[in-house]
């Protein structure tokens, strides 16, 4: 079972942090504290180069009247680009926090969906699961076993994990393969504008997997990181809402029983079978 109640409490714990974060790490400087950050990166950067040249098998005299100018050189630059370094510091925060809440985020979904696959067996049949192409189960399994179920499961949510959430215009038409959208509508017959949400949810999918794997250069405007913290904060809880009454074995309104963590049976059963 999965509890609305256990993810919102999940994401107030984590906004408390970020918000700690944020206010700690990007708080206004005052005059004194930057001037504290520039010596004592100033020094650092000093003790550095001292240790080189303290090591150098060659040194002389050029290196010694060299070192005090690289050094003032390096405390000019940080003055100079200082704001230029906080912005970028928060862009990288940006970043950080958006893989980090899409990561629970993608965990939080699939345990839901998982449960609803789990709890009610009979949607396999739906003919969505065969355009996912979910990897082969062993032949050995007999059909309809325990074991197979499990299997199949586990399968089916891999090949969810890596499903769209849904496509824009300019996508290739060629791809048969399926969203998340038509999954929650067509398959699971949960309506709850979902459309909307899911064109949201794949721009910020695309967006984590630019910086993942491609660039780390990428600026999230503030506007597009608002839009995304909301989003993946409340969706989970929204699915959940809306599936606890057509799949009350799977999700819930109310809190979690003692000694149930969420964790979907077929996960549970997968570490003793």
């Amino acid at each position: 079972m999965i509890s609305a109640v256990a993810i919102a409490e999940a994401e107030k714990q984590l906004q408390l942090e970020f918000l700690l974060i944020r206010h700690f790490l990007t708080h206004p400087e005052t005059r004194e504290v930057r001037e504290a950050f520039i010596e004592k990166q100033a020094k650092a950067h000093e003790k550095g180069l001292d240790t080189y040249l303290a090591a150098k098998a060659d040194r002389d005299l050029i290196d010694d009247i060299v070192a005090p100018a690289i050094n003032r050189s390096h405390k000019r630059w940080l003055t100079a680009n200082l704001r230029h370094l906080k912005e970028f510091s928060e862009n990288r925060l940006n970043q950080m926090e958006l893989i980090l809440r899409y990561a629970i985020f993608e965990g939080s979904f699939l345990k839901i969906i998982g449960n609803i696959l789990w709890e009610y067996p009979d949607l396999r049949r739906h003919p969505i699961f065969t355009r996912m192409k979910p990897r082969k189960i062993k032949q050995s399994l007999a059909s309809g076993s325990l074991e197979e179920r499990v299997a199949w499961t586990k399968a089916a949510i891999d090949a969810v994990d890596r499903l769209p959430f849904a496509r824009f215009e300019n996508d290739n038409d060629q791809d048969s393969t399926p969203n998340v959208e038509e999954l929650l509508g067509d398959c699971l017959r949960l309506a709850f504008g979902q459309e909307q949400h899911c064109l949201e949810l794949e721009r910020v999918r695309r967006i984590r997997n630019h910086i993942v794997h491609r660039s780390h250069a990428l600026v999230i405007p503030d506007e597009r990181m608002a839009t995304a913290i909301v989003l993946l904060a409340n969706f989970p809880a929204l699915l959940i809402t809306v599936a606890a009454e057509r799949y009350p074995r799977a999700c819930t309104m109310e809190d979690l029983e003692e000694g149930d963590d969420g964790t979907p049976g077929y996960m549970l059963l997968d570490s003793i079978l």
